[in-house]
């Protein structure tokens, strides 16, 4: 056997936090506030258009089919963090700020940007992260039974094969896990960035976008640099979980236990 029972099951339990994170949330914020479906479907499909369909057609364009950007952007580690992460921040919190200012349903602060921000971060830890862990799992179950070779041979090199193989047979159970967390700490601050830019939509002050903006790129920097070799797993998790903490007290000690006029 390649890859263990802890990790198999790690991967499992990762599945599982990223699909039950979102109900969760929704549970323990709405005895505080009202949350709306129609939000929460807001956030969802905004999401998906914005950074799914439209960030996804800039990213084909500029890191693929041309060839001046492509060779430029890849070839320089900066200039690859600035674009992933800036791309990520604007087409995102674009989009958040155009669907809460045309299309939310005003149920009061904070439960406007709070459901926003459960749908848009749920959405994200269903098909970023869930679908992933699950798709580890079966390749992982695939390579135990000896079948993820022939089953990958026509797409995959060799090379990336024997990578492959490496990564799965030193997974362990906190490494399979860390996807699960990872995702919890995604959600709550996708409803962090939510109340910011609901702030700037219902007190029309800019500079609470602009923060966001900020932030947004500020967390996603951190996943592009480590894509990139500049820094480890261990310290972008660390940073990314510290901020998901943080957001965490500040949802469970500071936000009211009822409704508030918008």
């Amino acid at each position: 056997m390649i890859v263990s029972q802890t990790a198999l099951l790690g991967l499992a339990c990762a599945a599982l936090i990223s699909l039950l994170a979102p109900l969760l949330v929704y549970f323990a914020g709405r005895r505080r506030m009202t949350l709306s479906g129609r939000n929460i479907a807001l956030g969802a499909g905004t999401f998906v258009l914005f950074a799914l369909v439209f960030e996804s057609a800039m990213h084909w364009y500029v890191l693929k089919h041309n060839p001046v950007t492509s060779a430029w952007i890849n070839g320089h580690a900066w200039g690859f963090v600035a674009y992933a992460a800036g791309a990520a921040a604007l087409f995102e919190e674009t989009g958040r700020f155009l669907a809460m200012r045309l299309f939310a349903k005003r149920t009061g602060d904070p439960g406007t940007a709070v459901a926003y921000g459960i749908g848009h971060g749920g959405i994200e830890a269903i098909l970023v992260g869930a679908l992933a862990q699950i798709s580890s799992l079966f390749m992982a179950v695939m390579l135990n039974l000896g079948r993820l070779d022939a089953m990958l041979a026509h797409n995959v090199p060799p090379a990336a094969l024997v990578k492959l193989h490496g990564t799965y047979a030193h997974l362990d159970f906190a490494t399979a896990l860390v996807g699960g967390m990872e995702r919890v700490c995604a959600l709550l601050i996708q409803i962090g960035l939510s109340l910011l830019v609901w702030r700037a939509v219902s007190r029309k002050e800019a500079r609470w976008f602009f923060l966001a903006l900020a932030a947004h790129a500020g967390v996603d920097s951190l996943a592009a640099m480590f894509r990139k070799g500049m820094i480890s797993l261990f310290f972008t998790e660390s940073i990314v979980a510290v901020v998901g903490a943080v957001l965490l007290l500040f949802f469970l000690l500071m936000l009211p236990r009822r409704q508030m006029t918008a």
